[in-house]
C-alpha cells in the first residue's frame, strides 16, 4: 500500500498545479477585461500542406471528411496529399470518384502498397512529395471533420509566435448523444483538459499536440524529421519540439469533430496506447535536454495523478482506507478545482458547441466516472513502456 505521506504529497501537488490554472485564468480574464482585443488576422496567409492519412475508411465517413476540406475559408494557397496506408477495400476507388469531380483545392491521391501499422509512418512517406515551398503541414484523420474556420483560427494561432512549431485546435468526440461511452469522452475532452490547455498555451508548455488535426511548422519538421519512429506520434513529436526549445499553440476557436472509440474494448486499446505514448515521450525529451524536459514534468506528473490515481478513488481511500482528514481534503480541494475548471471550459464553449445549463453539471460528473473507468488502461499502458514490450498499433 503506498505511504499515507507519499500519496498526500503527490495529490498535493498537483492540486497545487490545478490551482495555479484557476488563478491563471481568473488574472488573464481580468487582463482580456482592461486591455483592447487585437486582431488575430495575418497580412498573408502561408502556403498549407494537409495530409489525410487513411485505411480501411469508411466511404461515408470519408467524404464527409473530405467536403470539410474543401469548404474550409482558408484563403492562403492549400494542397491536400490524401494517402492511402494500404486500404483493402473500396475507399480508395471511393476517393477516385470523388476527386473526379471540379474541386477547389488541389488533391493528389498517394497509394502505400502495405500497411505499416502506425499512422506515422504513412504521414513520413507523404513528407517528400510536399511542395518545395510548403510553409505549414497540416495532419488531419480520415476521421475526422474541420470547422470552416478552423484551418484559418489554428494558422493565425500557429503565426502567432515565431517560437511556435505547432498548432493544435479544440478536438471534439462526436455523437455525445449516441451513447453514454461517447458522452463521457466528449465531456473530458471539452471540459478541464480544454481549460487546462488555454494555460499552457499562454505560458508556452502546451504538452500534446492531438493527431486528429495538427498544424506544424514545415521548416520544423525538416529540421526535426516526422513521426514514424514512434507509438504515439502526436504526443512523442509535440515533446520533441519542446525539448528543442520550441513551443506549442493552441487554438480553442478551431474545432474538429472526430470520431471517437464506440466500444469499451476500443476506447481501453487506444487509452493504454496513449499512457505509453506520455511516457515514451518524456524518455524522448530528456534524452534531448533534461532541464527543457523538467520545465515539463508538473504538466506530466497533472496526468499521472489522474490517471493512476483518480480523484473519486482518493476521496474514498482518504475516508476508509486511510482514514486520513488530510487526504480527504486535499483530494476533496482537487476535485473542486478540477469542478471549477470544467466548469469554465464549458461556459467558454457554449455558443461554440452549443452547450446548456445541464453540461455544467455533467462535465464533472462524467470526468469523474472516465477517470476510475480508464485507470486499468492507463496502468497497463505504462507497465507495457516500461517492461519494453513489442509496438503496436493496437486499433488497426
Amino acid at each position: 500500500m503506498l505511504s499515507q505521506f507519499v500519496l498526500t504529497l503527490v495529490v498535493g501537488f498537483s492540486t497545487l498545479v490545478l490551482l495555479c490554472c484557476l488563478l491563471f485564468l481568473a488574472g488573464w480574464a481580468f487582463y482580456r477585461m482592461l486591455r483592447r482585443p487585437s486582431s488575430p488576422t495575418l497580412a498573408d496567409y502561408p502556403f498549407v500542406s494537409i495530409l489525410v492519412p487513411f485505411y480501411n475508411e469508411p466511404e461515408a465517413s470519408f467524404r464527409t471528411t473530405l467536403e470539410a476540406i474543401e469548404c474550409s475559408d482558408y484563403s492562403g494557397r492549400i494542397e491536400v496529399l490524401l494517402v492511402d496506408d494500404g486500404s483493402t477495400n473500396t475507399t480508395a476507388a471511393s476517393v477516385v470518384e470523388w476527386l473526379a469531380q471540379p474541386r477547389r483545392k488541389h488533391y493528389r491521391l498517394l497509394s502505400i502498397e502495405r500497411n505499416g501499422g502506425a499512422k506515422g509512418l504513412a504521414l513520413d512517406a507523404a513528407l517528400p512529395w510536399l511542395a518545395a515551398d510548403s510553409d505549414v503541414v497540416t495532419v488531419i484523420d480520415s476521421d475526422t471533420v474541420i470547422a470552416p474556420c478552423a484551418l484559418r483560427r489554428a494558422v493565425e494561432a500557429l503565426y502567432s509566435s515565431p517560437r511556435h512549431a505547432a498548432a493544435c485546435g479544440l478536438i471534439v468526440p462526436a455523437g455525445r448523444h449516441d451513447s453514454w461511452l461517447h458522452r463521457l469522452q466528449f465531456y473530458e475532452h471539452v471540459g478541464a483538459l480544454a481549460a487546462i490547455r488555454y494555460v499552457q498555451s499562454k505560458i508556452g508548455v502546451v504538452n500534446v499536440v492531438a493527431g486528429a488535426f495538427s498544424l506544424h511548422r514545415t521548416s520544423v519538421i525538416r529540421e526535426l524529421g516526422g513521426w514514424g519512429e514512434w507509438l504515439v506520434e502526436d504526443i512523442a513529436w509535440t515533446w520533441r519540439a519542446l525539448a528543442h526549445g520550441y513551443s506549442i499553440a493552441y487554438a480553442p476557436d478551431a474545432v474538429a469533430y472526430t470520431i471517437c472509440p464506440t466500444t469499451l474494448t476500443g476506447l481501453f486499446r487506444q487509452r493504454r496506447r496513449w499512457a505509453r505514448g506520455r511516457l515514451e515521450s518524456f524518455r524522448v525529451a530528456w534524452r534531448i535536454s533534461w532541464p527543457r524536459t523538467m520545465k515539463m514534468l508538473p504538466w506530466w506528473l497533472l496526468w499521472a495523478q489522474s490517471a493512476l490515481v483518480p480523484t473519486l478513488l482518493l476521496l474514498i481511500a482518504g475516508a476508509l482506507l486511510y482514514r486520513s482528514h488530510a487526504l480527504l481534503g486535499v483530494a476533496a480541494l482537487n476535485w473542486l478545482l478540477m469542478a471549477a475548471l470544467n466548469f469554465i471550459a464549458v461556459l467558454h464553449a457554449r455558443i461554440r458547441l452549443q452547450l446548456g445549463p445541464l453540461d455544467l453539471v455533467l462535465v464533472s460528473i462524467c470526468n469523474t466516472v472516465i477517470d476510475v473507468l480508464l485507470l486499468p488502461a492507463n496502468v497497463i499502458g505504462l507497465i507495457d513502456e516500461l517492461r519494453g514490450q513489442r509496438k503496436t498499433w493496437m486499433t488497426r
